[in-house]
């Protein structure tokens, strides 16, 4: 066999020149081809990175945030720690007995003597502003019938 094959050759060499041209044409298809299949992998494995890099990314992103969030509520309960024990001492400063205490000690003041006290009558006072204001109102209702009887003319 490997006499006629090149006895082949060597009657028809033509012949072998086209076989050889169409053989060398089938492997640089194959080639290509193989190369576009490489590329599209590759393309496929790129997308895939780049994908599970953004996952990643925002992963981080959440962990960051919870962190933050974290923090946040500690110093949220710190404060309100911080509030409650000033609302105590707010209420121990605006009670009675303790500025009783305070005015007595600290600024020498003591309850007034029954000669000390003076009474005032509030009727008489109340009286008195309620005249002030009926005499206001007076002057206004006699305004507008002024004005009135000068509109009523045209």
């Amino acid at each position: 066999m490997l006499v006629a094959k090149k006895d082949l050759n060597y009657y028809y060499p033509e012949k072998n020149d086209i076989e050889t041209t169409k053989t060398r044409r089938v492997v640089k298809k194959k080639k290509k081809s193989r190369a576009l299949y490489r590329l599209i992998v590759m393309g496929i494995a790129m997308v895939g990175l780049i994908l599970a890099l953004f996952i990643l990314y925002r992963y981080a992103n959440i962990t960051k945030i919870r962190l933050e969030i974290t923090e946040l509520e500690k110093q949220k309960i710190e404060l309100e720690k911080e509030k409650e024990n000033l609302v105590g001492e707010l209420e121990a400063i605006k009670s009675s007995s303790k500025i009783e205490e305070d005015a007595i000690i600290k600024l020498g003041m003591d309850y007034p003597t029954e000669d000390q006290v003076v009474y005032v009558d509030i009727d008489e006072l109340v009286f008195a502003d309620e005249l002030e204001g009926m005499k206001e109102f007076f002057i206004v209702k006699q305004f507008k019938n002024i004005v009135n009887l000068v509109l009523s003319l045209f």
